[in-house]
């Protein structure tokens, strides 16, 4: 009964996690129409640094900010500035729905990477079930059919720093709270954001909007951090993975309520092959879990 409570708080962080990335993503978008991809990156990490020292202070964390600097909070947040700026390079050269693509590539990689590096079990049936949901994901980003440039290397980049991101989450010591980690993915993507923008772009002023909305997503952002960090501290790696899928259920709702985008027929087949595996694969855990006490 405390695996299975475990589980449930696990896919319950990964489900929010989810939603506080849309919503921050949603947000962005709607900010930086005429701004440079990478100020804007650099403005939101501005936004999510200012909303982490309330957030510490209350939750009192402050005395421990220093954490963000300790070695493995620092290698688990080089990769999250990898995955953005590889994010971001895609985002200028390709279209959205193959970065989409090939972004959900990302949970597979981490289920693969957490067999070799820690050692995880993973059944057949899981398995299975997983590349269901990855085959879900991609009738819901649906490709497009013209072939990938060789920029497209970007986008594999995003998928690659995503998954080594969460994976070098998982050796960050259990007394470094998940909003430490969140304050400190900030000041690096930050600082490399900044960066990228003096080197690569030429500034442009925000407007007030544009500035409330890069300010709330970066508070979301911060939320989302956090939240995905707990999930995989809360439930095996095989639990908690298949619930990454639930982005693109997020991502639809925004579409259709905030940009006006309805899905079609192979989109919502996709979405309910999401959930139904994500569903199976807890079942299934449960029931292995079963055999394996009364074993």
């Amino acid at each position: 009964m405390r695996v299975l409570s475990s589980n449930l708080r696990g896919i319950a962080l990964m489900v929010s996690a989810t939603c506080a990335f849309t919503i921050n993503d949603t947000l962005l978008k709607l900010a930086v129409t005429d701004l440079p991809p990478f100020e804007s990156i650099f403005l939101r990490g501005i936004a999510s640094l200012m909303w982490s020292v309330p957030l510490l202070a209350g939750t009192g964390n402050l005395p421990k900010a220093a954490l963000m600097f300790d070695p493995r909070v620092m290698f688990r947040n080089v990769f999250e500035l990898a995955a953005v700026l590889g994010f971001i390079i895609a985002l200028a050269t390709m279209p959205l729905p193959d970065i989409s693509g090939i972004g959900q590539l990302a949970p597979m990689l981490v289920m693969l990477g957490a067999v070799v590096f820690y050692g995880e079990h993973i059944g057949r049936l899981q398995l299975g079930l997983i590349v269901l949901a990855f085959g879900g994901a991609l009738l819901v980003a649906q490709p497009g059919g013209a072939g990938f440039s060789a920029l497209a290397i970007f986008a594999f980049w995003n998928a690659f720093g995503s998954a080594a991101r969460d994976l070098a989450g998982r050796r960050v010591g259990p007394g470094v709270p998940g909003l430490i980690v969140a304050a400190g993915s900030g000041v690096l993507v930050t600082g490399g954001a900044g960066l990228a923008t003096l080197v690569f772009e030429t500034w442009q002023t925000p407007n007030t909007t544009q500035l409330l909305f890069i300010a709330a997503s970066g508070l979301f952002l911060m939320f989302g951090h956090t939240l995905i960090f707990s999930a995989y501290r809360q439930a095996p790696v095989g639990v908690v993975v298949p619930f990454t899928y639930t982005s693109t259920l997020w991502a639809l709702i925004s579409g259709v309520f905030v940009f006006s985008t309805i899905p079609n027929l192979l989109a919502l087949a996709g979405i309910a092959l999401i959930l139904v595996c994500g569903i199976s694969v807890v079942v299934t855990e449960r029931w292995r879990s079963r055999i394996l006490l009364t074993a």
